[in-house]
């Protein structure tokens, strides 16, 4: 009995200490890296942590200014995922406040890497607009004018062109993957690379570039970006 006191005590300890600093390190907070400013163009890359943050506890960065209606925002997907068809993340774009209006796409892993594209706004509420599938390690990109709506690629074809969504400035980006706390794990290794291009279209010719080759200009993008990573960490 002499024993079994300090060891029942010894464990009464570790329930109480331990069991909520595992809780609080899930949900530590996460930095983004790699993080590139110009006039023209942002970026920034996060951890596969960023998909295990649960929906009320999302990664949020928020632009220093919004980026106004002309713009193509690319997603590098490098996450490894937990083997799941379920498994994955949700980027949200997300207007000023208090703007009700987002952009939000879900990309999956799995065997069937669901690709999904959902907007919400205050004429139509909540809606997805387009579910296919994704291409792992191409850039999916979403671009947007004033004049010609929004387009999205999915890696290697259009899924989404010139939809009317009554214009859209970019403001701040958050990042999950949870439904709920508590809930599987969705990737455990690999990292979320996020850009985006804005200005102009007078001063950035690139908006005049047919929606077809839009996927083209999304590789351009990601070639950018992995030069502008390795200019950085040199």
């Amino acid at each position: 009995m002499r024993l079994l006191r300090p060891a029942l005590a010894v464990f009464g300890f570790l329930v109480i200490v331990l069991v909520p600093l595992q809780q609080a390190l899930g949900q530590e907070e996460i930095q983004p890296t790699n993080v590139i400013k110009s006039p023209k163009d942002e970026s920034f890359v996060l951890p596969y942590q960023a998909a295990n943050r649960d929906i009320r506890n999302p990664v949020v960065y928020k632009y220093d200014q919004s980026k106004g209606q002309n713009w193509i925002f690319t997603v590098d997907d490098k996450l490894s995922y937990v083997p799941r068809n379920d498994s994955k993340v949700v980027i949200t774009i997300k207007e000023p406040a208090p703007s009700e209006k987002y952009i939000q796409i879900f990309m999956y892993g799995g065997d069937e890497q669901k690709f999904v594209v959902a907007v919400n706004a205050p004429q139509t509420g909540y809606q997805i607009i387009e579910s296919g599938n994704w291409v792992y390690e191409e850039l999916v990109t979403l671009t947007h004018s004033d004049n010609s709506g929004l387009t999205v690629t999915d890696g290697k074809r259009i899924v989404v062109d010139r939809l009317d969504i009554q214009g859209f400035n970019p403001a701040s980006i958050e990042v999950y993957g949870m439904d709920e706390a508590g809930a599987l794990a969705n990737a455990y290794g690999g990292t979320l690379g996020i850009g985006i291009l804005y200005g102009s279209p007078s001063d950035t010719p690139i908006y005049y570039v047919p929606a077809a080759v839009m996927i083209g200009v999304g590789a351009l993008m990601g070639v950018l970006l992995w030069k502008k990573k390795r200019s950085s960490s040199s």
